[in-house]
């Protein structure tokens, strides 16, 4: 049997009036736990706002504290040294107070004060950088430093051991006033005697006369030469290179010498040096001192 009409227009409302109820549904399905797209932006702008918020409220605080500390040093720099009546900041704020305080002698001393420490500072700066670049020149020049004859030719001498060092001097033997062109460390017979820098073996002597047993060493740089004088043994050989302190002769009193010790000369491009001036490796400056008024108040010369 066939519905009838009536019945057919019953079913489509109640299917009509179902669908409406189950959109509704899935409406507040999604609006509930759903966002949309625009509500999603909301969201984080709302989080971005919340953010910036706390970021400000750190600033904040944190300009408040220097406010703090700055009005606390100014009552200690107005107040306790210029003893000034500490000025109370506030938005009507007249610094024609701190204009007064200008013409005060003692803000004028700390000016002064503060003008010659900046001054100090940047002769320091000045000195740094000097110091810096001569240290870069000695770094530079460390391996010529490996030739340059600044160690004593005995191991730790005592000041007692300085003798006479280049100059007018009397002779032991003949009592005149001669030129010596060395400088004179007494020590013990055998006595080891060491290189004061490295280089090249060009003589070596052997004589009852003068200067007696000799050995002279070349230095490749800027001209050095070294002579040992008055030795007893000989421990290197013609040609040969040495380094600085090795052991190449023991002193003796071989020559024309007083007594043992060791005459020890220092020559550049010929020209006879002081050799007080290159023990710089081995003394201190007081030491240095002491050694220059031993050297030159000894009057009479060892050969």
């Amino acid at each position: 049997m066939r519905p009838n009409i009536k019945t057919v227009l019953k079913r489509i409302f109640w299917v009509f009036l179902g669908s409406i109820a189950l959109a509704l549904v899935y409406y507040l399905i999604f609006g509930m736990f759903i966002l949309s797209p625009a509500e999603r932006n909301l969201v984080r702008e709302t989080e971005l706002m919340q953010s910036e918020y706390e970021r400000l409220s750190r600033e904040t605080e944190n300009l408040s504290k220097v406010i703090e500390e700055l009005e606390l040093r100014d009552k200690n720099i107005y107040g306790t040294v210029l003893h000034s009546t500490p000025l109370e900041l506030t938005e009507e704020v007249d610094i024609t107070h701190y204009r007064a305080l200008v013409e005060d002698p003692s803000y004028k001393l700390a000016y002064h004060a503060d003008s010659v420490i900046s001054g100090l500072e940047r002769r320091a700066a000045l000195v740094t950088r000097a110091l810096y670049m001569a240290g870069n020149q000695v770094y530079d020049l460390l391996d010529s430093l490996e030739y340059l004859p600044a160690a004593f030719p005995l191991r730790d001498p005592p000041m007692e051991a300085m003798g006479a060092t280049i100059g007018r001097r009397i002779h032991p033997f003949y009592k005149i006033p001669i030129d010596h062109t060395g400088m004179d460390f007494l020590a013990g017979l055998g006595t080891d005697v060491l290189a004061t820098a490295g280089g090249r073996v060009v003589d070596v002597s052997r004589s009852s006369r003068g200067r007696g047993n000799v050995v002279e060493i070349e230095h490749p740089y800027r001209g050095y030469k070294t002579v040992y004088a008055h030795l007893s043994d000989i421990f290197v050989r013609k040609g040969q290179y040495v380094e600085r302190g090795k052991v190449i002769a023991r002193v003796g009193s071989s020559g024309m010498s007083f007594m043992p010790h060791l005459h020890y000369e220092i020559q550049q491009d010929g020209q006879v040096r002081d050799p007080v001036h290159y023990y710089f490796m081995d003394v201190m400056p007081a030491e240095y001192r002491q050694i220059m008024l031993t050297a030159y108040n000894t009057g009479q010369s060892l050969d």
